[in-house]
């Protein structure tokens, strides 16, 4: 989970621009958490004290209402509507990760990243995006090896995983608005080589940074079991205590990574 708010915080900076290189400066002084970071919070918040998806949201977002949420959401957010909101933005698979780091058996993986994402996204390419990213998760954290997490996105939720990395990044310079980030932040992690490298690619590839880095950064947080600790260092001081809290008190619960 760690990594896809990793991948958020530094996405925040690069949102639309198209890099060369991706030996950049990952952390820039206005770097900072998105609505990402808050709504993969409250998937936490809620497994960890099995609270309901839909209230934890709402809480987190009230806590945080400044993170950049489309105006709709916030105000769907900050009513007291028991009726799920119809968002069509990708906003559900980038804060799915904690469900895929949690969950005991893939199944489980899969249908609570559903009953997570019906909340917001109750439209099935949505829902699909939601449990590609968590059944990754969970299979990257069993072990399971890079061609059988791209065998489950391709043949599972029939997201086509041909295109390589620059191949995309060509396609996202003509047309930003993806259909679902998915296919490109697994990519950016099944070209990677380490936990630094994915979130690198995934930012280089331009269009919405943030989003493709946290998925990214969920799954190869899981996959590699290792964050550098400059990164973990340099983007604390951009949370607050309660959210390293949060953080902290999932980890020693469901994932023990190596820093």
């Amino acid at each position: 989970m760690r990594g896809a708010i990793i991948g958020d915080i530094i996405g925040s900076a690069f949102v639309n621009n198209n890099l060369d290189v991706t030996n950049f400066q990952l952390l820039k002084p206005f770097s900072a958490y998105t609505d990402n970071t808050i709504t993969t919070l409250s998937t936490a918040d809620a497994i960890i004290n099995n609270k309901d998806y839909a209230q934890t949201l709402k809480e987190w977002v009230r806590a945080y209402p400044k993170a950049g949420y489309k105006s709709n959401f916030l105000d769907w957010a900050l009513s007291e509507s028991n009726t799920p909101y119809v968002s069509g933005g990708d906003g559900a698979a980038r804060r799915i990760s904690p469900i895929g780091y949690a969950a005991p058996t893939l199944e489980y993986a899969l249908d609570h990243a559903q009953l997570s994402t019906i909340i917001t996204h109750p439209v099935k390419i949505r829902i699909e995006a939601s449990r590609a990213v968590a059944g990754s998760i969970y299979l990257a954290k069993q072990g399971q090896s890079k061609q059988e997490i791209k065998d489950l996105i391709e043949n599972e939720f029939n997201h086509k995983l041909n295109l390589s990395l620059k191949e995309i990044k060509n396609e996202i310079k003509i047309n930003p608005v993806l259909d679902t980030p998915v296919p490109a932040a697994v990519t950016a992690f099944l070209e990677s080589t380490d936990f630094e490298d994915a979130i690198r690619k995934a930012v280089w590839i331009g269009g919405p940074s943030h989003t493709i880095a946290s998925i990214t950064g969920g799954i190869a947080h899981a996959y590699y079991n290792h964050i550098p600790k400059s990164l973990i260092r340099k983007t604390l001081s951009r949370m607050t205590s309660q959210m390293e809290g949060i953080i902290e008190e999932f980890e020693a619960l469901f994932f023990a990574p190596t820093y």
